[in-house]
């Protein structure tokens, strides 16, 4: 019996939650540089992405565009892409998973609320856990 708590090793969480201003893999991808010369110059930390000090795990989900003098649709059905740890990882994540969701949406296919995983290999998401509610989100 211990009162050890291994959880993240004691080193403290920083969780950043934007709007939903993003559309392209670039656009995020320029967002977490940009992030990443502010926590570095404010002394927050280094920003080594590869030492896992900074961890992107964008949410993505689509929405219809509106059309005149409409609103636009409610975001759909989110997707998050957990432990992307390079910049170049975190831009081609994203595509993928912007023109994936698209092409379900097209289709008539629903998009499951997952947790995904990248494959940088393959460059492709994969399905880690299935997802319950906004509470598994937490």
């Amino acid at each position: 019996y211990t009162l050890v708590d291994l959880n993240r090793a004691g080193v403290p969480l920083l969780e950043i939650v934007t709007e939903p201003d993003f559309h392209s893999g670039e656009d995020v991808r320029a967002y977490a540089e940009a992030l990443r010369v502010l926590l570095r110059y404010l002394g927050v930390n280094s920003g080594d992405m590869q030492k896992g000090v900074l961890r992107i795990e964008p949410n993505i989900s689509l929405r219809t565009v509106a059309t005149a003098g409409k609103q636009p649709a409610p975001l759909g059905t989110r997707v998050e892409i957990k432990n992307l740890n390079s910049f170049r990882a975190l831009e081609r994540a994203v595509a993928y998973q912007i023109q994936r969701q698209a092409e379900l949406l097209e289709a008539g296919k629903a998009v499951q609320q997952v947790t995904l995983g990248w494959d940088d290999v393959k460059e492709v998401t994969v399905v880690q856990r299935v997802k319950e509610g906004e509470d598994d989100y937490r």
